[in-house]
């Protein structure tokens, strides 16, 4: 026999759930509400948490790519091409200063993404990242190769 947590009665080692005040005992913890939900859940019933999407956060392959030298003279004006790395907590959009002296991080992590928009050109492609509660972050003149991937990481945040 053990304890419920929330009410301190006796309840069998077996049981999933405090016959006397129904709390859940065991199950995985919700990282939004902090509540136990069944191990099998896909969304927390409480605050619809989406555990199947953290996986699928998880699951991304770190990637690091930056913009073409070319575009980047010809629509920002600049010699420093923008970098992307994609890691599993989050993307960043670094943007270097006068000769590499300095840098803008954009941090966006991966529960925040709202959409996207991938625009693929002749040579060059661009990816637009919508956040909520924050602005658009945009990273263009990407190789085609280097685009797709990117565009295949955000595909697989669908839900």
């Amino acid at each position: 026999m053990r304890n419920c947590p929330d009410c301190l009665s006796s309840v069998p080692e077996e049981a999933e759930v405090c016959a006397a005040c129904g709390r859940r005992i065991v199950g995985k913890q919700c990282p939004e509400c902090a509540e136990l939900c069944k191990s099998s859940a896909n969304k927390c019933p409480h605050c619809g948490h989406s555990f199947a999407r953290e996986q699928r956060f998880a699951d991304i392959k770190p990637f690091r790519a930056s913009a073409s030298i070319i575009p980047t003279l010809l629509f920002r004006g600049r010699f420093i091409p923008r970098q992307i790395h994609l890691t599993s907590e989050k993307i960043i959009i670094k943007t270097w200063g006068f000769l590499w002296l300095s840098h803008t991080d954009e941090e966006i992590p991966w529960a925040k993404i709202a959409g996207y928009h991938y625009h693929s050109g002749w040579f060059w492609d661009h990816v637009e990242i919508q956040t909520r509660g924050q602005a658009a972050n945009h990273i263009g003149g990407l190789r085609k190769s280097t685009g797709s991937s990117i565009r295949g990481a955000l595909e697989q945040m669908k839900e």
